[in-house]
């Protein structure tokens, strides 16, 4: 199997992780607090990285995820979650779905707007059409 392949696999898997556990959460609706469901995705999130690590080797360099940038980063992880959770339960499936969708398109209009990065005109044409998509009900 060659490694496009492999990679497209991962990709789809993982992608279908993310919509069970988004449709898991779902149909909890409320029986369970934010935390809680923060904290039993947490643990079977941190499990399942665990053993991605012992696979790869990788503990010997553990040193290295307790740099600010990195606590900087998953704090903000931290507060995505709690706000993606609670709107999971607040709002339509769709809605999530079309929000997140959209989210590449924002990561490239922040990215030129802040950042300066270089956008072509196709793809400010790209990111226009595709929140007039998303905006539309």
């Amino acid at each position: 199997m060659s490694d496009n392949i492999r990679a497209s696999l991962f990709m789809v898997l993982s992608m279908a992780g993310f919509a069970i556990n988004d449709a898991l959460v779902k149909t909890l609706d409320g029986a369970l607090p934010t935390g809680q469901i923060m904290g039993l995705r947490g643990l079977f999130l941190s499990i399942l990285i665990a053993l991605l690590i012992w696979q790869q080797g990788l503990f010997s360099r553990m040193r290295e995820a307790f740099k600010g940038i990195v606590f900087l980063r998953a704090s903000m992880e931290l507060l995505a979650t709690l706000f993606f959770l609670t709107a999971l339960m607040q709002l339509p499936f769709a809605n999530i779905s079309a929000i997140l969708q959209s989210l590449p398109l924002a990561v490239t209009l922040g990215a030129a707007l802040v950042f300066k990065e270089v956008v072509g005109w196709r793809r400010w044409f790209a990111i226009a059409i595709g929140f007039l998509g998303t905006s539309s009900n």
